[in-house]
């Protein structure tokens, strides 16, 4: 495949994915197939990934910031943990053999779509602010843990499993507990990145279109989630993470 088709396949594809991942999270569901897909080994995969995502979180973070949908003080206690649990994570996926790695993403991304299905917004979930206590601190350090090491290892789904934690741990609003998310994906990202760009896991030549277009997906996104929430894209990534998990069971049962 030559690199102006490949291109042509992929910006696309980023750009729907950093909408999705700008609103509910997911888009990595989208993202890390999609390198696959055009030939990249998993551990390139991962390290565009982190590379496009990152990006693209960080435009997503500074609109929710600017809306005031981000706690920051929160979200960067969260980042301890998120920091160290991100850093353990790459470490151990480093260890582990390519079809370990795509056999546990194939048992991740089910779990994950069914929680996307069947979450559900909860009307105690209304807080936009946490005041800093002993029972905050603790909670948002879990938070960063769960995201931290999550984001590492796994990566597909972080941003819905951030509004998860932050929505049932601290009781936050979505579109905040999306923006705490977002801070977190962030840090994470550029801690796990430098690994995967030490080892020359980056290829850049992909990454750096791909991350353009992720970025002017998630300012679509944002501006959608701010004004309507995740409504409007529920019924999308119900068909996307449906799609992604038949197509990651579909290739490790031809690698065996």
């Amino acid at each position: 495949m030559s690199y102006l088709k490949t291109l042509l396949i992929i910006c696309p594809i980023f750009f729907i994915s950093g909408i999705i991942d700008s609103i509910g999270g997911g888009g990595g569901l989208i993202a890390l197939p999609t390198y696959l897909m055009i030939g990249l080994p998993v551990r390139s995969a991962y390290g565009c990934n982190k590379l496009q995502a990152g990006l693209g979180n960080l435009v997503s973070a500074i609109k929710y910031f600017k809306n005031n949908m981000v706690d920051l003080k929160i979200a960067l206690v969260s980042a301890i943990t998120a920091m160290t649990g991100a850093w353990i994570g790459t470490k151990i996926i480093f260890l582990l053999p390519e079809e370990s790695i795509q056999k546990a993403i194939t048992v991740a991304l089910p779990v994950i779509a069914l929680i996307m299905v069947l979450r559900k917004t909860d009307a105690r979930n209304v807080i936009m602010r946490s005041e800093i206590s002993k029972k905050t601190v603790i909670q948002a350090l879990i938070v960063g843990v769960i995201m931290g090491f999550y984001n590492s290892l796994f990566g597909p789904g972080i941003g819905t499993v951030a509004i998860i934690a932050f929505t049932m741990i601290m009781h936050y609003d979505a579109r905040c507990a999306s923006g705490n998310g977002k801070v977190l994906i962030v840090l994470t990202n550029a801690i796990a990145l430098v690994s995967y760009v030490k080892t020359g896991n980056v290829a850049y030549e992909i990454a750096c279109p791909a991350a353009l277009c992720a970025i002017a997906g998630n300012l679509v996104g944002v501006n959608l989630a701010i004004r309507k929430g995740e409504k409007i894209i529920k019924p999308v990534m119900l068909v996307v993470v449906i799609l992604t998990v038949i197509k990651f069971a579909w290739q490790n049962h031809l690698w065996g």
